[in-house]
Order: structure tokens, then sequence, then C-alpha cells
């Protein structure tokens, strides 16, 4: 039903603005009809595009929901040694002071053996606050 509306108003659209029958002198109505025209047509490709979109793949919501990012966000919690329940504010301090015992730079002197589980512990605390902060958004 959608669509016949659609398509009876574009076909009257369309031969208003080719006919000579104006309801008012110039070429103002012919705009108006040609701005009508184009705003139904714009509409209907938003509303294709969004329909179309979201039947791809799982929403944000879904994928938050699911078992495996739960377990990410658990994981990163427990990585930071932290509440789920604290504020980005207290995830960031505690980050911080973690980051900065493990940084590579801070372990440079140390043996090559130290300084890779310094850089391993820094790349897993950077995807922890990652993780956090993409929850914490979310």
């Amino acid at each position: 039903m959608g669509n016949l509306k659609f398509y009876l108003l574009v076909i009257f659209l369309i031969i208003y603005i080719l006919s000579p029958f104006d309801f008012f002198p110039g070429f103002i109505d012919d705009i108006i009809a040609f701005c009508a025209l184009w705003y139904q047509w714009r509409k209907r490709n938003i509303q294709k595009n969004q329909a179309g979109f979201s039947s791809h793949g799982p929403t944000e919501e879904r994928k938050r929901s699911t078992p495996g990012v739960r377990s990410q966000v658990e994981e990163a919690y427990r990585l930071l040694d932290i509440s789920p329940g604290a504020s980005w504010e207290e995830v960031h301090k505690v980050y911080k002071e973690k980051v900065m015992k493990s940084h590579p730079d801070k372990v440079a002197h140390l043996g090559e053996e130290l300084q890779e589980k310094a850089k391993e512990v820094t790349l897993k605390l950077n995807k922890a606050i990652t993780i956090i902060r993409q929850h914490k958004k979310a």
C-alpha cells in the first residue's frame, strides 16, 4: 500500500511539473512540487537503506549481550583488579597506575625477558581499557 501511494504521488507531481497549468503564476509552484518530489524520493531511499542496514548482522545491543563480549568485559575488569560497577575515573586511575609499573620504558634497564613480559602486560592493559571504554560508552 505504501508503494502505491508513493508512485501515485510521484506521477502526480511529475505531471504537475510538466503541465502548463499552475496554481500560482510563475515557477514557484513548480519548484515547490519538485522539492516535494525530491523529498519523497529521498525519504523512500533512506527508508530502504535503513531497512537493508538493520537486517544485516547483529545489532549493537545483541553484540553487547553475547556471552563472548560479556566474558571479555569481565576479564578486562579482572585484569585491572576493579569491580565492574566502578566509575570511568576509577578505572582510568587504576589503569594508569598499572601501566606506570609495567611500561616497557620503566624496565628498559632490565633483561630482555622482563622487557618482553612488561610489553605483554602493557598490551593486555591497553586492550582491557579499550574493552571497558567501549562497554562504558554503550
